[in-house]
């Protein structure tokens, strides 16, 4: 499976990395204002979790995502916060939903065509700010 079937399956969107790679972006805000850069990845046809600069891990949770699970050492960012990275290769695509909740990937929503049609009706966008064709 490819990245680009992989996010249309999940209805996820993808852009290129600084690397020109193309990753599924994560959400990057922590909950306390800092940021952890978070990203689902192909390496070949493996699935692939990383997470820089989050939260100091709980083993357990990583673990239960399958595939192999590294940890990098627990340090402290400029603002004092203790902070971590981890790396998760090898994902069974089986444990797929658990790792995109885990990187916090919003999910595209999807409208119902009665929703839709309502929308059309009413002369407001129904996708990606466009104006249905009157």
């Amino acid at each position: 499976m490819t990245i680009d079937q992989f996010a249309r399956e999940h209805r996820l969107s993808t852009r290129l990395d600084e690397c020109g790679d193309k990753i599924i972006p994560g959400r990057l805000k922590r909950g306390d204002g800092a940021r952890a850069e978070r990203q689902l990845y192909f390496d070949g046809d493996q699935l692939c979790l990383m997470l820089l600069d989050c939260k100091p891990a709980i083993v357990s949770i990583w673990r239960a995502l399958g595939g192999k699970l590294w940890l990098g050492d627990i340090s402290q960012d400029d603002a004092g916060r203790r902070v971590q990275d981890v790396k998760v290769v090898g994902i069974p695509l089986a444990n797929a939903h658990q790792a995109i909740r885990l990187a916090r990937v919003h999910q595209r929503k999807v409208i119902s065509e009665v929703k839709r049609a309502a929308l059309a009706e009413q002369g407001k966008a129904t996708r990606f700010g466009r104006r249905p064709a009157s």
